[in-house]
């Protein structure tokens, strides 16, 4: 099959790769039976991908590797996956505690990062990596009398940037501080959870700029905060409580007002639960049970979740809960707070023979193809945020 180069986003670019490794590459499936591999395309003598972003509308994507000690920022053309810059930091040489954030802001302009090992936060432009400046990570706990927790804010650092503020959204510990470079000394606090009776645990925030809405994701609640050009406009708790605290968010559709979760109920199952948030009083809609704690993806263009199902004869494959119009579709009765319904799933494809070593499958669905990553092991930290961090 040709391959489409206008629809890979996040083409490994790396050269070097650990010889365990060698047989690792990603699927792009472009309808049911339709897949092909991708392996590296070009030699960037980088080291392991960590991450990869990227922007459809400029064309071009970014990938951070990482070898030994040494970062490096891949900018990327997403036409050809020609290299347009590279940049390398050092950073403290140790696998053992890697917390690292590589983010880019949704309206995609700004490229933020941080490593543990550092205490600065970098913001830099997306399209050319240049530097425009950091934050201190000292200074700020210091502000706010945090410096006793400074290193576990440094391994459990989260942010998000809000551009049209210039500001940044820092999750400290459990506080919310909301701070603008060069102006430390104006930061304030968006949020403190601690106050709460029941203590909750905060997770990672995920800024959309389109409705200008935080989200912030809990042990045991979600909360949102409507930020405009004069502030925190509004905000709201969702009481998850009622599953636990194996809780995990799947897809959020800001635009839409819902999020989809799943609940943990043994060690490798998982029940999918979508919360209507538009009405006063949030509605629970349960979606689907017992499926495998194997992979998901939320595409939001498309109100679609994906999952990987195994089926009968114990074969895997990709299904999809379609989930534009549901309240339409679901004829969700008014004045109950919760709906079991009988979910209609899609079959998307059909997955090729995948070895047990591969324990955790990464999916991102971009321009009519999905990326399909094998994963050997997964923590439960990334488990519970990497919605926040797709």
């Amino acid at each position: 099959m040709q391959m489409n180069m206008n629809i890979l986003d996040n083409l490994q670019i790396q050269a070097r790769r650990r010889r365990e490794l060698s047989e690792d590459f990603a699927l792009v499936f472009v309808g049911s039976g339709k897949w092909f591999k991708v392996r590296e395309s070009i030699k960037a003598n980088a080291g392991t991908v960590k991450m990869q972003q990227h922007d459809t509308k400029l064309g071009l994507g970014i990938v951070l590797a990482r070898e030994g000690s040494t970062l490096s920022f891949i900018l990327h053309s997403l036409r050809n996956i020609m290299i347009l810059k590279k940049l390398r930091i050092q950073i403290e040489n140790n696998y053992a505690n890697d917390h690292l954030i590589f983010r880019v802001s949704s309206d995609d302009t700004i490229l933020l990062f941080y490593h543990e090992s550092k205490t600065n936060i970098e913001i830099r432009r997306f399209n050319s990596l240049k530097l425009r400046g950091s934050l201190d990570l000292i200074q700020i706990c210091n502000k706010f009398n945090l410096l006793g927790c400074l290193n576990e804010i440094r391994v459990s650092l989260d942010f998000d940037y809000i551009s049209y503020l210039e500001k940044m959204v820092l999750m400290l510990a459990n506080q919310l501080i909301l701070v603008k470079k060069d102006f430390i000394d104006q930061a304030e606090v968006l949020f403190d959870c601690s106050k709460f009776a029941i203590q909750d645990r905060l997770i990672g925030v995920r800024y959309n700029s389109d409705q200008k809405v935080l989200l912030v994701s809990g042990t045991m609640s979600y909360f949102l905060f409507g930020i405009d050009s004069l502030g925190v406009s509004y905000s709201r708790k969702i009481i998850c409580d009622q599953f636990g605290r194996s809780i995990r968010l799947l897809g959020w559709d800001p635009k839409d007002e819902f999020i989809v979760l799943a609940q943990r109920v043994t060690s490798n199952k998982e029940h999918y639960h979508l919360i209507d948030y538009r009405a006063s009083d949030p509605m629970i809609i349960n979606l689907l049970r017992w499926q495998p704690v194997l992979g998901t993806h939320y595409d939001s263009k498309n109100h679609r979740l994906f999952y990987v199902h195994i089926g009968e004869d114990q074969k895997k494959e990709i299904r999809i809960v379609n989930l534009k119009d549901f309240r339409e579709r679901f004829n969700l009765g008014e004045g109950q707070s919760e709906h079991e319904i009988e979910c209609d799933t899609d079959h998307y494809t059909s997955l090729p023979p995948i070895p047990d070593i591969y324990v955790y499958f990464l999916m991102k669905f971009v321009k009519g193809a999905l990326i399909f990553k094998r994963l050997r092991a997964i923590d439960e930290k990334t488990l519970k945020d990497i919605a926040l961090r797709l």
